[in-house]
């Protein structure tokens, strides 16, 4: 039987009050990061690990911040992730070393071709609007990537100016998603030591995201949490010690409802002091499909333990069906044989989990604890938070390396095939 949610304004919730995830394929997952300069020689390695970083984490648009591309290097990207990713890009003309926005969209879950995306530069360099295929009533989605100024006084300005471009372009559509670094926080409790935003900045912000009906959805969905998205490397001066959540995405409020999973993903392997932020949007009128079958894991066919012990209890079953051993009755018998089948190979996938994952697990339950320990002060909170933190960083990036290393061999491997093939044939 087949499920169609009837209220969309009734969230299915579990039994702790937390809304669940819908089952079902119609989804995207939508990221945001300040990746810290990718505009040279030294930083073009980003790209390849930004795009791998959204592959693991099944990221269909990723919006970037300070990506200091000039249209050189941004045609070189274009060019080389042609076939999987499309790549818009926003920067100024006479200075690429600072600023740039940019936004990544991985084509094998954004079905789409290029001339599907509309692109809306807002103010060069620091907002830029893209429009992809959706299931909405127009046919789009519209996200809004932005990279704000630092300064207080220009931030504030940057707001409205945003406000003031879409004013004079009454033709474009409003943006679904505000999602960048904002350089600025709404409430002091997103920032520590806690501390206000400069009076005029937050009502600047406010009006803006007010006027496109916008809301925080991580703070909405996590009324009550107290986390960060940056923190300083300073060791000294009035920004030593200090973290914010200064990364964020904005939803429009009739689209809330439609999304889910809103994280802000420490274990991530990019080497930026800002951390990965992403939600996902589901189209819940689809039909509810369910979870499916369950099957044996693909891996668990080339373990070999698992395979002795597949081998081990066909065996016995074989023989007691045979010999007739306490009147087996082999329907019984083979029912009885793919129950344990079943629970055999649960138990060894889940033994099988890699070190690496199940010390990020561990590593990251430490980490939710000590960020909401209210018994130590902040600056054990904070130096117990930045030693996980970073531990937990270097796993994902020795993890990420070896996953390239894999992949070059398996390449090199295939090269060598291909041409010894092309020799024998020539």
């Amino acid at each position: 039987m087949i499920l169609i949610r009837q209220n969309r304004g009734e969230a299915p919730t579990s039994a702790n009050g937390a809304r669940k995830p819908p089952r079902t394929k119609a989804k995207f997952t939508l990221g945001s990061i300040n990746i810290n300069g990718a505009g040279s020689e030294e930083t073009h390695y980003k790209w390849s690990d930004m795009i791998a970083t959204m592959r693991r984490n099944q990221i269909g648009i990723m919006v970037m911040q300070e990506t200091h591309l000039d249209a050189a290097r941004a045609s070189r990207i274009k060019t080389a992730y042609d076939k999987s990713m499309f790549l818009r890009s926003s920067s100024e003309m006479f200075n690429t070393s600072a600023k740039g926005v940019a936004v990544l969209i991985d084509r094998r879950i954004i079905k789409c071709v290029k001339e599907d995306i509309d692109t809306y530069e807002v103010i060069a360099g620091r907002a830029m609007m893209v429009s992809v295929p959706w299931r909405t009533a127009t046919g789009k989605l519209h996200i809004l990537g932005v990279y704000a100024p630092n300064d207080p006084e220009q931030n504030g300005s940057f707001w409205t100016t945003i406000a003031n471009v879409y004013r004079d372009n009454p033709g474009w559509p409003r943006p679904d998603f505000l999602a960048g670094d904002m350089n600025m926080v709404e409430s002091p409790r997103d920032r520590e030591p806690p501390t206000a935003c400069r009076a005029a900045t937050a009502k600047a912000f406010a009006d803006m995201t007010e006027g496109f009906n916008l809301v925080d959805g991580w703070r909405k969905e996590n009324p009550n949490l107290t986390r960060f998205t940056w923190h300083s490397k300073a060791t000294t001066g009035p920004q030593a010690g200090c973290r914010s959540r200064i990364d964020r995405i904005y939803v429009r409020n009739e689209l809330w409802d439609d999304t889910r999973e809103w994280s802000i993903r420490v274990d991530q392997p990019l080497y930026t002091d800002h951390e990965l932020i992403q939600t996902t949007l589901y189209d819940l009128t689809q039909p509810f499909i369910g979870k499916g079958r369950w099957e044996i894991p693909d891996f668990l066919l080339k373990h070999d333990g698992f395979l002795e012990e597949l081998d081990k209890m066909c065996l016995e079953t074989e023989r007691a069906t045979r010999e007739r051993e306490g009147s087996v009755r082999p329907q019984k018998a083979l029912d009885d044989l793919k129950s344990r089948i079943r629970e055999k190979a649960r138990t060894v996938a889940k033994e099988s989990v890699p070190k690496a994952r199940k010390k990020v697990a561990e590593l990251m339950k430490q980490l939710e604890t000590a960020l909401d320990d209210t018994s130590i002060t902040q600056e054990e909170r904070k130096e117990q938070t930045d030693k996980l933190t970073e531990e937990i960083k270097e796993i994902e990036r020795v993890q990420l390396a070896r996953r390239k290393a894999d992949t070059a061999a398996l390449w090199m491997l295939e090269s060598e095939t291909i041409g010894k093939k092309w020799i024998r044939a020539n």
